[in-house]
């Protein structure tokens, strides 16, 4: 896959710790200035200014945004407020209710949540298989008893595994937010 070919977007758990050297090319990264500065909604009334680092290849010279886990990619809440609002779905609540609690557009949370719901299968699939292979002896996991709680569930326990392996890479959501990074995706037609 060419540079051309990959998102310009690479999440990370820690901004001060970029990639060492591209996909594409194998060329290493320098610093190259910011990205531009974004509003994200952190629950509520809560505003907070991000902007991201920006590095580019030596070799390819294609540029790249170092997006820390907490945001999350081409969405304007942070990742505690989108998992709040996935996990209040897998107990059961509706999309009214949960945007309501959150203080956010009712359209804006029945999207993710129609999203989550139709792309958690392969999000727990994909999870599950990460986490095996973090803990080859992982136990049974019970069923949460839906197809979005069985996805959260997988990514919990991925997340857990990999702590358990490599122990702490830094706070417990960011590494929850990458493996589970697929289920804000944008839907098939």
């Amino acid at each position: 896959m060419s540079c051309e070919e990959r998102p310009v977007v690479i999440v990370v758990l820690d901004e001060a710790v970029p990639p060492s050297s591209c996909d594409g090319c194998g060329g290493s990264f320098k610093l190259w200035g910011y990205a531009r500065t974004r509003v994200i909604r952190d629950g509520g009334a809560v505003r907070r200014l991000l902007r991201p680092r920006r590095i580019r290849c030596g070799g390819c010279r294609v540029t790249h945004v170092l997006l820390p886990a907490v945001f999350v990619a081409r969405r304007a809440d942070s990742a505690q407020v989108i998992l709040a609002a996935l996990l209040a779905k897998a107990s059961g609540r509706g999309h009214r209710p949960i945007a309501a609690d959150l203080r956010l557009p009712p359209g804006t949370v029945r999207g993710w949540l129609r999203r989550a719901s139709a792309n958690a299968e392969p999000v727990r699939a994909r999870a599950m298989r990460f986490a095996v292979e973090a803990d080859p002896l992982l136990g049974p996991i019970e069923p949460a008893g839906t197809v979005l709680g069985d996805a959260l569930e997988a990514v919990g326990v991925a997340a857990a595994a990999v702590r358990r392996r490599l122990g702490p890479l830094g706070p417990p959501l960011p590494m929850a937010m990458i493996i589970g990074s697929g289920l804000l995706h944008p839907l098939r037609t």
